[in-house]
């Protein structure tokens, strides 16, 4: 025998490639991303229904980055189960339940079953090996057919957001390693293998591609949400094909329910900043953006030789707004859209002037399959835990410290007022300090770069102003004894104390909305759960102003 396995059609035997429980079968994940594999059948057993049986299996991948294979019921990654290697530990078993790290947790010392499990980087390759049951209790079952994996690596060896590194794809391990998805089929067996999509379609299995519809003939749809439908086409020259194709455009149409300005957008990491989107405005013009920041004045058409969109309009008509262009898939200096997965952004706004969005959404679009997913950044919790925290600190401690001070005849005598005085602002310092150190080590998890937005260097600004004011407060000059005159030195402290000491507070305040409309933005969330939360904040931070301004000058009139 040569490894071989014949398929048997009437009377004939057509032979069809190597048998995978004899030598290892081979599936290109990617570019540069190699799947090697091969089955375990134990003696006296058959692979269709075996009884411990086992597979070995070989990530290879150029470049040094975490690698990760995951076994699915239903092709999402929510819900998965997967093995990751990180170049330096050993390949171990996770439970996928959700997109941001924090929720990528090892499964129980008693599930760690893999045997001969090993990651190493050498020879500029991450090679990943380790073999695992194909039936395990409580586990995905692998099974000899069609079984649905995913597939994912970081840019460098810590475990991180994957970013655009990863995909769905249907494997066949019965069918000789057959395998339907982004990268087509391996091994190919005529006639093609017809598979379930991610959302229930039979796709058409053309050159080994998954999907519903082919989006190269007709126009595929997907609803960015309730009344925002978005509808695409993929325009192949004659001679090309799709996934290598030179001269791709697209067609988009947008159709929102209501009169706004529309957009869709271009992200190498499901982020605002840093993407690119067409722009479309009732009534006027329909352009390339960068966005660079959430400011209007921030986002900003592409110089002219970039204007390159045709068939471009944007009108309304019958109470829709109907965006409509088409867009040369990859040009030079920009984002490309891939015949693959992409990270698409989605906003309106709530009136046709181009201002503040009313909502918006990242989301995943794979144009081979038309599955689309809607993606949440990671670290949520990171950054709602550094929000909560500094507001406690300024919006609740340090307004209560300084109506300590203000309002200290309501206190009773002997200084009990600045014991109370001292004391939040010792409570409200520790809590800015632990926001602030979130805020960093998150911002380095996350590989952005350190203060690079307004936000963050008010923050680094008042962190630096609070440690001058506390050291201030410790070397203060004395108060003067009772009939004494105030030395200078201790007028000009008081002064300055105060002063630096409302600017902190007005720059917390702002800092504290800037915050809610950071995190929306980051994390599209719902306008009216925003909107809720922020006539919340001002209300709260109204009544805090009001009892320190009028109780603050009701006992200075008095005295």
């Amino acid at each position: 025998a040569d490894g071989s396995v014949a398929v048997v059609q009437g009377n004939e035997q057509e032979q069809v490639g190597p048998d995978c429980t004899v030598n290892f079968c081979e599936n290109d994940l990617a570019s540069g991303f190699l799947q090697k594999y091969k089955i375990n059948v134990p003696e006296g057993q058959n692979a269709a229904n075996c009884e411990g049986c086992s597979i070995t299996m070989e990530l290879i991948f150029e470049g040094e980055a975490w690698l990760s294979i995951a076994f699915s019921e239903d092709g999402k990654m929510i819900g998965s189960e997967a093995v990751i290697g990180i170049p330096g530990s050993i390949p171990q078993k996770y439970m996928l339940g959700g997109y941001d790290v924090s929720t990528i947790q090892l499964m129980p010392e008693e599930q760690q079953t893999l045997t001969d499990a090993s990651i190493t980087a050498t020879n500029g390759q991450t090679i990943m090996k380790f073999t695992k049951l194909m039936s395990e209790p409580g586990e995905i079952e692998i099974v000899y057919g069609e079984n649905r994996f995913l597939w994912a690596h970081g840019n460098d060896a810590t475990l991180a957001y994957h970013g655009n590194n990863r995909a769905a794809f249907i494997l066949d391990l019965a069918a000789v390693g057959v395998a339907i998805g982004e990268e087509g089929a391996t091994n190919p067996v005529d006639p093609p293998v017809e598979v379930e999509d991610n959302r229930g379609n039979v796709p058409n299995a053309i050159q080994g591609l998954g999907g519903g519809q082919d989006c190269t003939v007709k126009f595929c749809e997907n609803e960015l949400t309730t009344g925002f439908l978005q509808k695409y086409r993929i325009n192949v020259p004659d001679g090309q094909d799709p996934e290598t194709c030179d001269g791709c455009t697209i067609d988009m149409e947008l159709i929102y329910d209501g009169e706004a300005w529309v957009s869709i957008g271009f992200s190498l990491n499901g982020r605002m900043i840093g993407s690119e989107a067409v722009i479309g405005i009732p009534g006027s013009t329909t352009l390339k953006y960068n966005l660079n920041g959430y400011t209007d004045n921030l986002v900003q058409p592409m110089p002219q030789e970039q204007q390159t969109l045709t068939d471009a309009s944007t009108v309304f008509q019958n109470g829709q707004t109907i965006m409509k262009f088409t867009k040369i898939m990859k040009e030079p200096g920009e984002v490309e859209i891939l015949f693959g997965d992409n990270d698409f952004l989605w906003a309106h706004g709530s009136a046709p002037a181009l201002t503040y969005h009313a909502s918006r959404s990242a989301f995943v679009l794979n144009l081979s399959s038309g599955a689309a997913q809607e993606v949440t950044a990671p670290n949520k919790g990171l950054w709602l835990a550094h929000g909560v925290i500094l507001f406690l600190a300024w919006g609740v401690f340090v307004p209560f410290a300084v109506q300590a001070s203000l309002l200290r005849k309501l206190l009773p005598e002997g200084g009990i007022w600045f014991q109370i005085h001292r004391g939040l602002n010792t409570i409200s310092l520790a809590l800015f300090i632990a926001g602030f150190a979130i805020s960093v080590a998150t911002t380095k998890k996350e590989e952005q770069p350190h203060f690079s937005n307004p936000h963050r260097r008010m923050g680094l600004a008042m962190f630096i102003m609070a440690i001058l004011q506390v050291i201030g407060g410790i070397v203060r000059p004395h108060n003067p004894l009772e009939g004494e005159k105030k030395k200078p030195v201790r007028v000009g402290w008081e002064v300055g104390h105060r002063v630096l000491g409302v600017s902190l507070l007005a720059c917390g305040f702002w800092q504290m909305y800037e915050g809610i409309l950071l995190y929306g933005v980051k994390y599209s969330t719902d306008e009216s759960d925003e909107e809720a939360i922020t006539i919340a904040y001002w209300v709260w931070i109204s009544v805090m102003i009001a009892v320190m301004v009028l109780g603050g000058a009701f006992f200075k009139f008095r005295n």
